[in-house]
């Protein structure tokens, strides 16, 4: 075949590309002189910075910063202990596909590599101030004349300037003049053992066997062969030294079909590998780092058999996906706080955000350890067991008609600590549903609301006693709208707080709501990290919030009855080590006191009434009597969400089940049914963590005939009852007297005493010793 010519080629150009190349050998040498003399004895800069422009002298911090900004893979573990008293490993927090874990120390490293580096990359590493001329002379003259044998020009501590502190592998006059200043530089301020570690930190190594792009020879050890790198035989470390110069290509893991399964790429990289670790052996051999027979040995050495596989690897974004975002997203936010930023002024701003992103990146890629309060076993066991014996319903949402099915979120929280012990994030796996529904997703929290938003509070400023009477009544909106209705429409008139929150009864609930004041009653579940919306109204107080609550939130806030009254904010991170090892992080308790004892005692007590035979008793039916339990059921609007939370003396679980979108649940008990799952599961488990009963507090005070702000409609009520029965009365009286009936009077004989008088009507107050009325429980002197 014609060979095809073209005719726009300069005829001249091959001649003035060698000259050119002569020229750039002949400023390299000019460069490396007054380099020299420069760094030496301090003359002739101003040529050498004409020649690399705006380069100036680096000052050993300056060298220092370059050095440290290298990226390295954060990890994050469990709270339990494996075998040997350490913390178990989740994994490793994403790094854009990269993995890198640093040396602090040249020793940590098998001499079989340190030496394989030396022999491939640099034998005269340990003599030279940093440059070998001859080296890059023979390499630019190699270049040059396109010699068919090509050597490397750039020593070791050339490579780390080049992939680190400068970033720039193009091959012109002025990088590699800056190269070798700064090279020589280096050798100045740190020892050659320094600049070897950091030069194994940096060095790139393609994939390895769990996919991901390796960094460092930590990284590639662990990657390549599932070792230590202080456990490299010979072989491996021949294999690894000599990737350096292809990595992608040398790899026995990497392939560039779009089709994963071809495997004929990554059987080409094993065999150039095995071809260039076999140069690699030689080189050890022929500077004296390997004697005749563990040469031999290395060569017999079936390297393909030790590489590591990839079911070795837990990836932790497979198998904990939401544990993994939950720690990335805590992380973050943890790191922001400890450098003093605000985090609702930066929500204020509209920066909260891009800033969080930030930091998600930097808690990835700064070598952090994240030591969290999650169980491994209790998380993994919840999860299983929590839906069995429930069955998910699918709806279509009406508005874009596509399919759901029913979803669950659930906490585990320690009452004295708020750390997380476990959660159920969903009933779907990660690639069917992203959505977090325990920390994330906001649903409205119905009744459920009313212990910590109503009566809590009202407890608290002496408004009412469990066994004051409210009058469960018909009572309009505020604003107007229509009225309050209970669940099934119907009203009891004058109940108590305990029967009201038993049965969850609407309007005393609102009553409460009113007299406590919206403000003051939305201060108190602020302090419980329960941020209403700005546009939440008094209907809140029923649950019938703009956005709602995360089911974490909810149960934190339950939580706080069990623990006395004070609240601890939920963490799931309880300590942050750097790579060094240091600890910059540690959880520390910020209580706050939100309820007295008293109080939290009496919603306690109320509460067990909840799970015994109100609105809960399914729970107190399947659940062991010897378990000491108080919770809170609710439901928002056409069961659109159902909630359980309940405690025990050392932990709360609150479970919320719904739609992604407001749809009415049928299985009205599947929140319940779940919270007895995860119960039973952590009763197999750890039995302990719901073990011991609920501690009375002293000076309970006297019990209110009637809640203090509803005195008027008690007596209104009283007087229409009385009248009614008056009426009635009268109704009666007449009718015998019309069918005129005889009365035969009740003669008491003589010396009998009357019976004992009882009240005519249950609404009736004869209550003895109870002072009555009086305002407040703060007004009463108790003993």
């Amino acid at each position: 075949m014609e060979k095809r010519v073209d005719k726009y080629k300069n005829p001249h150009s091959t001649t003035q590309r060698i000259l050119r190349k002569f020229l750039y050998i002949g400023m390299i040498v000019v460069t490396i002189c007054l380099t020299g003399v420069m760094l030496g004895v301090g003359v002739a800069a101003g040529v050498v910075q004409s020649i690399v422009k705006d380069e100036k002298v680096r000052s050993k911090s300056d060298l220092d910063k370059d050095l440290k900004k290298l990226f390295e893979t954060s990890y994050a573990y469990f709270q339990n202990k494996d075998k040997d008293g350490n913390p178990v490993l989740i994994g490793s927090l994403r790094a854009e596909n990269q993995d890198r874990t640093l040396l602090s120390d040249i020793k940590e490293v098998s001499p079989n590599l340190t030496n394989a580096f030396i022999s491939i990359e640099d034998r005269d590493f340990y003599k030279h101030q940093g440059i070998v001329p001859r080296s890059i002379i023979r390499a630019a003259y190699q270049s040059a004349t396109h010699a068919s044998s090509q050597t490397g020009g750039s020593t070791i501590t050339q490579q780390l300037v080049k992939n680190l502190i400068l970033n720039d592998r193009s091959k012109d006059l002025e990088r590699k003049s800056k190269e070798i200043i700064l090279a020589l530089r280096l050798e100045q301020v740190y020892n050659k053992d320094e600049i070897f570690r950091n030069y194994m930190n940096v060095v790139h190594f393609g994939p390895g066997a769990h996919g991901q792009q390796m960094y460092g020879v930590k990284s590639a050890a662990n990657g390549l062969f599932k070792k230590d790198v202080k456990d490299l035989n010979p072989a491996q470390a021949a294999y690894i030294a000599g990737m350096v110069q292809r990595p992608n290509a040398l790899s026995p893991f990497y392939s560039d079909s779009a089709n994963k399964e071809d495997t004929k790429d990554v059987n080409e990289g094993l065999q150039r590998g095995l071809k260039r670790m076999k140069l690699v052996l030689s080189k050890m051999k022929e500077y004296g780092y390997l004697n005749e027979k563990e040469y031999q040995d290395a060569l017999a050495f079936k390297l393909e058999e030790s590489l590591a596989k990839p079911e070795q690897f837990q990836n932790a974004y497979s198998k904990y996906p939401f544990i993994m975002f939950t720690i990335e997203d805590e992380a973050a936010r943890t790191l922001m706080e400890k450098d003093g930023l605000n985090l609702a002024e930066l929500n204020k701003q509209g920066k909260y955000r891009s800033t969080l992103e930030q930091y998600k990146k930097l808690a990835s890629t700064k070598g952090y350890r994240f030591y969290t309060t999650l169980n491994e076993q209790l998380y993994t066991e919840i999860n299983n067991d929590v839906l069995k014996g429930i069955s998910l319903r699918s709806r279509v949402y009406p508005k874009s008609g596509k399919k759901y099915e029913e979803e669950l979120g659930a906490c585990v929280i320690e009452n004295q600590t708020g750390a997380v012990l476990a959660f159920v994030p969903s009933t779907h796996k990660f690639d069917k549903n992203q959505k977090d529904h325990c920390f994330d997703v906001q649903n409205q929290p119905g009744s459920a609301i009313k212990p910590v938003l109503d009566y809590g509070p009202a407890l608290e400023l002496g408004l009412l006693s469990p066994q004051a009477k409210i009058v469960d009544e018909v009572i309009k909106k505020g604003g107007g709208g229509g009225d309050y209705k209970n669940a099934n429409e119907k009203f009891q008139g004058p109940v108590t707080v305990e029967h009201a929150l038993k049965f969850s009864l609407n309007t005393p609930a609102i009553k409460t709501f009113r007299a406590v004041g919206q403000e003051r009653a939305f201060n108190f579940i602020r302090q419980m990290g329960l941020n209403p919306h700005p546009n939440d109204t008094e209907s809140a107080a029923i649950g019938g919030n703009t956005y709602g609550f995360t089911v974490e939130k909810m149960t934190a806030s339950f939580a706080t009855f069990a623990n006395g009254g004070t609240h601890h904010p939920p963490y799931v991170i309880s300590k942050i080590e750097d790579a060094d090892g240091n600890v910059i992080f540690e959880h520390k308790n910020k209580p706050v006191e939100v309820f007295s004892p008293q109080t939290s005692y009496k919603i306690t007590k109320m509460l067990r009434g909840v799970v015994k035979g109100g609105t809960a008793s399914i729970i107190g039916r399947k659940i062991n009597a010897k378990y000491d339990i108080a919770g809170k059921t609710g439901t928002s609007s056409d069961y659109d969400d159902l909630w359980f939370v309940g405690y025990t003396p050392k932990i709360s679980i609150g479970v919320w089940a719904g739609y992604d979108y407001n749809m009415s649940m049928t299985n009205k008990d599947m929140a319940k049914n779940a919270w007895v799952n995860i119960f039973k599961a952590i009763e197999r488990i750890n039995p302990q963590l719901l073990a011991g009963k609920f501690s009375i507090p002293g000076n309970l005070g006297f019990e209110m005939a009637v809640a203090s702000f509803d005195r008027a409609r008690f007596s209104a009520w009283q007087d229409a009852k009385k009248k009614e029965e008056e009426e009635k009365k009268k109704e009666e009286e007449e009718k015998e007297k019309e069918e005129g009936e005889i009365t035969i009077p009740v003669i008491t004989p003589p010396g009998k005493p009357p019976g004992p008088g009882k009240p005519s009507e249950p609404g009736d107050v004869h209550h003895q010793n109870i002072p009555f009325p009086f305002d407040s429980q703060r007004e009463r002197k108790f003993p």
